[in-house]
């Protein structure tokens, strides 16, 4: 305790001792410049450094390190509080669900792009090639017995999978053994293993080199990982924690994939949820709206309040009529209780709202006037406010993460471009880290087996050759097809692009399927006299079209 003690009366001396120099330094501006308002009331040349300004006095943040920023209760706590987020919030869901469907969607395909020109090959060489590459990947990655370590997703299910998860829980790790199942093909399976389950045991603490589950040599580079057999949170079975080495010490396979939501400083091992900078914005923007949504069902419960003189033997307005328990001679005058069909009686002093309920008051009481102010109507412009930032701060706008495109068409495209840059940060993000990783492996298991012919794999100049590839996602949707399919056009014919790119960024399908699929459905439509169309028109002589016109 005593070191503490001195350790804080040390900081106490030098934040007093700084404060007299802050102070000595503001008199001697105002000294040296009295005709100048520049730097009036500020002690520094940068007013955003200020320790004297009243605005800026209790902004004193700590400088600290990747591992001091992040430290791995906060990074616990942000988790926790993103899942919670992900599962109740609808604006939390909202904003993971749509960068999840615009960056990912159906699954980023693959399109292998072999350097024949560093192999020494021909283009109808490089095509065969990457023929055989397509197939190949497309027998592991269609299959979710051949790449899911549980057997329950294919590769491109698994991509939204460990994207979702990066972004919930910061980042996501993903195994991959080799594991050989009756009727398999591959060896390769991917298991995808959750944030928690990589850290360190309860007794152990962080290290210069090890980091939260993450060991790192000396220039930064992950060299194992620290993994739980289970959930630490799961304390009904016993937990192992293991070393696992990220690359093979012989080989340098990749055996550990980590895919991180995103790495914005240099140094830094484990991920920050993507919605850690709007949570307390969010919760109380969801605090807000459940409480605007339960006063609006309030409001709407109108009861009516009727008040009974003495003399008063009528029945009252409406509903059923229950006549008083002790006299069973409904004869007799007694004053009734009037209810409205789907309420049910009165217990004592229990007066509660209903739909359309009708109660009588005691004598005596008089009824309070209720006059409904909900819905709010400032709720919309305000909540929407709100929503903007925070489409500012996820990088998507407001219009997207709410679904609403209710302004002219230049400001919804205009959204449509701005989220278009963020679909391909995070794309080549999910390729790196992910898809190319592990197209890397599949290609080497296919080399090892003999599956596929490449010679001189083992060179890492060659191999790199045979494995680049291209990976395309979905396209984000048209405002005007024709307008893109113009766009798409112009792009083929100016060199700028091709058709199989055109092709895969449109549905996802490969340009020589499609083709293949066309030139069958021409030679069926010449044989049975089906019209074609040509040129947006329809050729009522389908066996007379020229090959030219098509």
């Amino acid at each position: 305790m005593g070191i503490f003690r001195n350790l804080g009366n040390a900081r106490a001396r030098l934040a007093e001792t700084q404060a007299e120099q802050a102070t000595a330094e503001l008199e001697r501006l105002k000294a040296s410049q009295p005709t100048s308002r520049a730097n009036v009331g500020s002690e520094t040349r940068h007013r955003g450094a200020s320790r004297m300004l009243r605005s800026m006095l209790s902004w004193i943040p700590g400088l600290g390190s990747p591992r001091q920023d992040n430290p791995t209760s906060e990074r616990e706590t942000l988790i926790s509080r993103s899942r919670d987020a992900y599962r109740n919030h609808m604006l939390g869901r909202a904003a993971i669900s749509r960068a999840a469907t615009n960056v990912v969607g159906m699954g980023l395909t693959v399109r292998p792009n072999v350097d024949g020109a560093a192999l020494g090959l021909n283009d109808e060489q490089t095509e065969a090639l990457n023929d055989q590459l397509s197939r190949g990947f497309r027998l592991w990655a269609e299959n979710p017995a051949e790449c899911d370590a549980e057997a329950t997703l294919d590769f491109y299910m698994l991509q939204r999978l460990a994207f979702v998860s990066a972004l919930v829980s910061g980042d996501v790790f993903g195994f991959t053994p080799m594991d050989r199942r009756p009727g398999g093909l591959f060896d390769l399976k991917l298991q995808l293993v959750e944030a928690e389950r990589v850290g360190n045991p309860l007794a152990d603490l962080n290290t210069a080199n090890e980091i939260d589950g993450v060991r790192v040599d000396s220039l930064g580079k992950p060299t194992h990982v620290r993994v739980c057999d289970g959930y630490p949170s799961d304390y009904l079975t016993r937990q192992t924690w293991e070393w696992v080495q990220v690359f093979g010490a012989e080989t340098g396979r990749r055996r550990i994939l980590h895919l991180m939501n995103e790495k914005d400083r240099p140094g830094l091992t484990r991920g920050v949820p993507y919605l850690a900078p709007i949570l307390e914005a969010l919760q109380k923007l969801e605090r807000f709206s459940q409480a605007e949504l339960t006063a609006a069902v309030i409001s709407a419960m109108f009861t009516v309040a009727i008040k009974h003189d003495k003399s008063e033997d009528e029945p009252g307005l409406g509903g059923a009529t229950l006549w008083d328990e002790q006299s069973n001679d409904p004869n007799k005058s007694s004053r009734p209780v009037v209810q409205s069909d789907r309420d049910h009686e009165p217990e004592g002093d229990n007066l509660t709202l209903g739909e359309g309920a009708v109660w009588d008051l005691e004598e005596g009481a008089e009824p309070v006037p209720i006059s409904p102010n909900r819905p709010n109507a400032q709720f919309d412009p305000f909540f929407v406010a709100v929503v903007k930032e925070i489409g500012a701060a996820l990088d998507q706008p407001a219009e997207v993460l709410l679904m609403h495109f209710s302004t002219s068409y230049t400001a919804a495209r205009a959204a449509f471009n701005q989220l278009w840059k963020f679909v391909k940060q995070r794309r080549h993000h999910l390729t790196t880290q992910w898809c190319q990783p592990t197209y890397d492996l599949v290609v080497d298991e296919m080399v090892a087996r003999g599956m596929i012919h490449m010679p001189g794999y083992r060179d890492p100049a060659k191999r790199r050759a045979y494995t680049r590839a291209l990976w395309i996602g979905e396209p984000l949707g048209s405002l005007n097809e024709l307008v893109d399919a113009r766009a798409a056009t112009e792009r083929i014919a100016n060199g700028t692009s091709n058709e199989t790119l055109e092709t895969m960024a449109l549905h996802g399908e490969d340009w020589h399927d499609v083709a293949q699929d066309r030139a069958r459905e021409i030679k069926w439509k010449r044989e049975n006299g089906v019209p074609l169309y040509v040129g947006g028109k329809v050729q009522e002589t389908p066996e007379k079209v020229s090959e030219e016109s098509l």
